[in-house]
Formats: structure tokens, sequence, C-alpha cells
């Protein structure tokens, strides 16, 4: 049975990822909801996408006629957006009251990542501000997957923050021997797209990982690929990482520079790491280890 299946933010990089592998799926109909505003680049991405196969309605979050217009005929909705309250709270539970009006049976919101219910509330903004969400599309009585697969792998390329490949050198909190849990965005974007077509998962968290390496062992495989040679610097304690963290959130002129303090945070205890691991769910799809991902998108030596 046509499994018809509406992504909303798919003119993002991680929400075109996931329109390409969705675009693969055998008995699939891909609905895309757009903004009228893109342009550029977006809009030659979008043009792409709808020479592959998808549909496209244009919509906005804001705009509860455009909501029902984009989720009439759906059965499940997947949201990529990123943003603030105004969108991840408000515009994904509008989209949600959308889609529970329409009949749609299933959401994805927007959660990709750590295990962020088992965040501290008030430590993390955006695992707060998700958790909020999830909660009120939970009551419109409509199914919610929430997907969940650790760190992207990108955060050890270069320019990400952890390693200065300019500097050779690998920051951490602690001794760098935590393991965390991590899938290439790549990854994260082809198993979205089959736990979207597959009606037979069930609500609730469906996490999986491509790899569980600490920032030490990550180091020595970078080191193997690149042929360079990085040193390690701690950049001090948990207690030392929990009282810059706190001195952040009180910094409410800049309330994301708590969140990577926190995020930073969560990845030195273990508190939010996956469990109940479904990597062998879709045989097919064989996640790539951090040593696979290292060779494929990072420096050669």
């Amino acid at each position: 049975m046509t499994q018809h299946i509406l992504l909303v933010g798919a003119t993002g990089m991680f929400g075109g990822r996931i329109a390409h592998h969705l675009l693969q799926q055998p008995d699939a109909h891909i609905r895309l909801m757009i903004r009228a505003a893109e342009s550029g680049a977006k809009q030659d991405a979008v043009r792409a996408l709808v020479e592959a196969g998808a549909e496209v309605v244009e919509g906005d979050l804001t705009d509860q006629a455009s909501l029902d217009r984009a989720t009439t005929g759906i059965d499940t909705i997947i949201s990529a957006v990123q943003g603030g309250p105004d969108v991840i709270i408000d515009g994904q539970v509008a989209l949600a009251q959308s889609g529970a009006r329409n009949g749609v049976r299933r959401i994805l919101p927007s959660d990709y990542g750590l295990d962020l219910f088992e965040a501290t509330p008030g430590e993390h903004l955006m695992f707060d501000l998700r958790r909020m969400a999830d909660a009120q599309i939970v009551a419109t009585g409509i199914e919610q997957i929430n997907v969940l697969q650790g760190a992207f792998m990108e955060m050890f390329a270069p320019k990400a923050g952890t390693f200065d490949y300019e500097a050779g050198t690998v920051n951490y909190w602690g001794d760098g021997n935590q393991i965390i849990d991590a899938t290439s965005v790549e990854d994260t974007a082809r198993m979205v797209a089959q736990i979207a077509t597959d009606p037979s998962v069930h609500a609730g968290k469906f996490a999986f990982a491509g790899d569980r390496i600490s920032i030490l062992d990550a180091a020595k495989v970078i080191e193997g690929q690149t042929g360079r040679t990085f040193t390690r610097h701690s950049m001090g304690s948990e207690a030392e990482l929990r009282a810059a963290h706190a001195q952040a959130l009180k910094d409410t002129s800049n309330p994301f520079s708590s969140v990577m303090l926190a995020y930073q945070l969560y990845m030195l205890t273990g508190q939010t790491n996956l469990s109940d691991l479904q990597n062998d769910r879709y045989p097919d799809v064989k996640l790539e280890t951090f040593a696979q991902f290292a060779k494929r998108a990072l420096p050669h030596a």
C-alpha cells in the first residue's frame, strides 16, 4: 500500500537528504511543504526534488489553511525544521494539530539527536523546547515517533569545533574517554526515510547509532585517516564544565551560549546516551562506523 508522506523542512541540509532518501522508497508518495519565499539555491534544490518525483505545496507553519492543504491525504508527517520556540513548539504543534484534523496517523518531530528525554529540565534550551512540543503533540492524539541517533559524526569534521585541523588540537572536557553515540547525517536521513514509510513502527523512541566512540578513540581514527597528529587538550573537569554551564545559563542576552556547553556536559557524563538501539531493523541499511565515515568524509593523508 502506498504511503503518503509530508516532509516539512526539505530546503535545509538535513531535510534535503531526507527528501532524497524518501524518493528512493518504493510505494511512497512524497509531498514537500515549501514556503513561497524560498529562492536561489533552495529553489534550485526544490526543483531537483520535483524532477525526482516529489510533489510540492506552498505552506507556512503560521498559516492554518496552508497546513490543512498540506496534511490532507497524508499518512505520516516528517518535521525537519529548526528554530526557536515559534518554530519548534508553536509551528510543530500547529502542524500536528492540522494532521490530527485531517486523519494523519503519525508524525516524526524534529528531535534528532541525543536522548533529550533523559536530559535534566532547564539545562538544555533546545531539549526543553522539543520536549514541550512533543508533550503538546501527544495531546493531539496523533502518534509520535521520536527519532534519536546521538551526535552527528560531522561534529568531528574540520571547522565543526571539536577538532581544530589548523592548530592540530582536539578539545574536550574530562578525560575524553566517555563513549558517545554518533551517526552520520546521511545515515540518519536514510533511517528517517525507512521509519517514515514503515507503517509497522510503533509510537515512541526509535534509537540507532552508527558507532559508539570516545573523543580519544575518534582522534586515533582521524590521525590514521589524515596522517596528522592532534594534541589532546582537556578544557577541564566535569565540575568546571558544570560551573561554566551554570554561568552561561545566567547570560540571558545569549541563551544559546549554554546550549553548546550542555551538549558537552551530556557527552561527558553519558546522561543522554541512547538505549534499545534498533540498528538491525532494516537489514538493507548498513550504518557507517566512524572509521568508514572518516574514510569517506574527512581529509586523506
